[in-house]
Formats: structure tokens, C-alpha cells, sequence
């Protein structure tokens, strides 16, 4: 049996179930919120990163001339990973939007790196915190017929216990995280030893831990 269906006879022989999330009824997506944090820290001369451009749909509907987008495939500025980026850049943002590689370690490092070079007062947001079934967060990606957020709800849930940051993560487009540091003395615990190999059954087991929030309750933290 491929490997393929091998996960759909896991899927449909599954106790994990599935979470309708019902995205298509929430009303509101990623770019309305990136842009609230875009106008709610320079607005058009807001400093704004995005890792992980694809084709562009978020990053040209960004409100800013001050855009940069690490994407090693396609779209953005800059052709590179975000590895290699960080590791050369000098520059500080105001918004991050992290939605590069939807997986754990790397959705982690993105993350860290872009915390050093956060502006005061500036917010960092995620793509694809919140899998609807064991296929959409199953690592590697299966194939390309169906969404994929990876297993990036593995620093959710490290973030929900970090110290020195505030985090939530919005109940709109497979989760968007939000998240901000209130200290610069702030640390991230690092559960990968426990978390590595956990599948979608453990994300079930947590997710009424996780700091869930509407779009307008992110709204009233953003303002």
C-alpha cells in the first residue's frame, strides 16, 4: 500500500475525528488582520516581513512601500530560506508574518529569529495553527489536492506557555497566531522532546489549552 493510502485508511479507520472549523463563514481572513497590524504601527511606512510569499497573495495586499518577502521558490523580494536571511539581515519590523515551511522546527526558528528583530510595539502573526484532521497536519505533505498546515500547532502550543509574551491565536483561516512580547526578558519552552513525533491526536488533547480568540476579540488586543 502507497503512502497515500495508507494516511486515508488511518484517516477513515481513525478515533481522531475531525473539526469542521468552518472557515468560509468566519468573514474575515489573514490579509484583514496582517493589514490591521500594518495600520496600527506606521501604516504605509510600517516595516513588514513576510516568510513564505508562495504567489503573493498576501504580501501584495499589504498596505506598506516597506515590504520584504523570503520565499525560496517563489514570490516576495528575496529568493532565499528564511534561515539564511535572518542570518544576514540587520534590519528591525514592525510586523511579521511567518507562513514559510509548515513545518514544527522550522516554523519554530522563523519564529525566534523573528523576535530579535521585532521593533517595540511590533506584533508577529502565523499562518496554519489549526489543522481540521489528522491529513491536513500530517508530515510530510501527502499531496497538493487538499489544505496543509503541517504540524506548525506544535509551537502554538509552546507559546501558549511562553513567559514574556503575549500570544492568541484567531479563530479565522486555519488559525492565525498573534502574537507580541510585553518583556524583552521573554522565553519560549522548548517541548520538542515530547512533541516531535505527536500527530493529531495529541493536537485533540491540547487544543482546549490553546488561547483561542475571535477576530473581533484580536481586534480590541490590536487596538
Amino acid at each position: 500500500m502507497d503512502l497515500k493510502r495508507s494516511i486515508y485508511k488511518k484517516i477513515y479507520n481513525s478515533k481522531d475525528g475531525s473539526i469542521d472549523w468552518k472557515w468560509s463563514e468566519k468573514g474575515f481572513n489573514r490579509i484583514a488582520l496582517v493589514n490591521k497590524l500594518v495600520s496600527k504601527t506606521g501604516g504605509l511606512n510600517c516595516n513588514y516581513l513576510e516568510i513564505g510569499c508562495d504567489q503573493n497573495e498576501l504580501f501584495h495586499s499589504v498596505a506598506s512601500y516597506n515590504k520584504i518577502g523570503v520565499d525560496p521558490a517563489s514570490g516576495g523580494t528575496h529568493k532565499m530560506a528564511s534561515d539564511d536571511f535572518f542570518e544576514k539581515n540587520t534590519k528591525k519590523f514592525d510586523v511579521v508574518f511567518i507562513d514559510g515551511l509548515h513545518e514544527y522546527q522550522q516554523v519554530r526558528r522563523d519564529a525566534l529569529n523573528s523576535l530579535k528583530y521585532l521593533n517595540d510595539e511590533g506584533w508577529i502573526a502565523f499562518h496554519d495553527f489549526l489543522p481540521a484532521n489528522y491529513l491536513e497536519q500530517h508530515m510530510p505533505r501527502v499531496g497538493k489536492g487538499w489544505p496543509w498546515t503541517g504540524d506548525c500547532w506544535k509551537l502554538a502550543y509552546e507559546l501558549s506557555q511562553a513567559e514574556g509574551l503575549e500570544f492568541k491565536i484567531v479563530e479565522i483561516d486555519r488559525g492565525v497566531g498573534l502574537m507580541r512580547k510585553i518583556s524583552n526578558d521573554y522565553s519560549v519552552p522548548d517541548l520538542s522532546e515530547s512533541l516531535l513525533k505527536s500527530e493529531f491526536d495529541k493536537f485533540l488533547e491540547i487544543l482546549d489549552k490553546l488561547p483561542l480568540c475571535s477576530f473581533d476579540e484580536a481586534i480590541k488586543l490590536i487596538d
